[in-house]
């Protein structure tokens, strides 16, 4: 069985607003073993993005309250100090390519120098051996020399986003963050980043954590899927029994939402809106969308349970609950 590099225990984040105190993620557990692409997907908003900065420790300024437990190999490492953590765990050992490359990226700063900075600050390596190990990952991910010597706004949105992965990488880190890492461009050079991306985790041997909303993007790369829906982590599964065996009412309207070219199906959109995390439903809270509701969904919130091996649901659907 593959080593477990990394552990979340009841992770909870919760934001200040205007209108109330906003739960983003609420209570997440999950693994992920060494050289695993875990894919997190959900609709807009369900708390994704959260999640995965919640991990970085990238708080905006409004955090109310983070709380749990993460563990990369084995060491607890959301109690280290901002400066600790800063030095030891970000960017070094968990990178992350943020949504949106070219607001990842300075418009006045050469893309070699952006992709060595990590290097200079984090590893305190001279510019003149930064910049040719830059050059080098760059040149591995597909930008050539001549390319790196310029600004962003001169490259494609194919090529920024190349040059977001090299950022990723350039300190060889054990776990690599993907933020919708292909929302923004056309389906070709989609294909050719997610042909990228898979020969880059055998190359190196790295942990994904693929964060989409689309579920035909997640089947390329993910090893196993976790769901979620308004902050909760609603089902987590290996990826064959996510598409062929759901176990969530969420996931289960989710995929019949999708159009697949190997199954002729009358495509049926999930009614209702997805709930404000300021205010969200009692126990199951999904309950007031889902077409499977029973009466204990209004009123109990639900575990999670085993389905299977390796796969967990928080729905009553199969389950006695007399």
């Amino acid at each position: 069985m593959n080593e477990v590099i990394l552990k979340l225990k009841n992770f909870s984040l919760s934001y200040k607003t205007r209108k109330g105190i906003l739960e983003a993620v609420k209570n997440a557990d999950f693994e992920l073993k060494k050289g695993e692409t875990l894919a997190i997907v959900g609709e807009s908003g369900c708390g994704k993005s959260s999640l995965a900065r919640g991990i970085m420790r990238l708080f905006p300024r409004n955090l109310e309250k983070v709380s749990g437990e993460i563990y990369l190999n084995g060491e607890e490492i959301l109690s280290l100090d901002e400066e600790s953590y800063r030095k030891n765990i970000r960017w070094s050992k968990i990178s992350m390519v943020f949504q949106g490359a070219m607001n990842s990226l300075n418009p006045v700063l050469k893309v070699v120098y952006q992709v060595a900075e990590p290097l200079m600050v984090h590893m305190k390596i001279d510019k003149e051996t930064a910049f040719k190990k830059a050059k080098e990952i760059l040149s591995l991910v597909g930008i050539s020399e001549s390319f790196s010597e310029r600004y962003p706004f001169e490259l494609s949105g194919g090529m920024k986003q190349r040059v977001v992965i090299a950022m990723a990488l350039i300190t060889n880190p054990q776990i690599v963050i993907l933020d919708e890492p292909t929302s923004a461009l056309d389906i070709i050079t989609q294909a050719n980043i997610m042909n990228l991306l898979k020969l880059l985790k055998k190359e190196f041997n790295l942990s994904y954590i693929f964060i989409t909303h689309d579920i035909a993007t997640a089947s390329e790369l993910a090893d196993r899927v976790a769901v979620m829906y308004a902050g909760e982590i609603v089902e987590i599964s290996p990826a064959e029994s996510f598409y062929y065996k759901p176990a969530h009412g969420y996931t289960m309207m989710l995929l019949n939402s999708v159009p697949t070219l190997k199954i002729d199906k009358k495509l049926r959109s999930i009614p209702g809106t997805p709930p404000s995390l300021i205010s969200p439903p009692k126990a199951c809270r999904f309950h007031p969308r889902c077409q499977f509701v029973m009466d204990i969904c209004k009123i109990k919130e639900p575990p999670m349970f085993k389905k299977d091996e390796e796969h967990f649901a928080k729905c009553y659907i199969g389950e006695s609950h007399e």
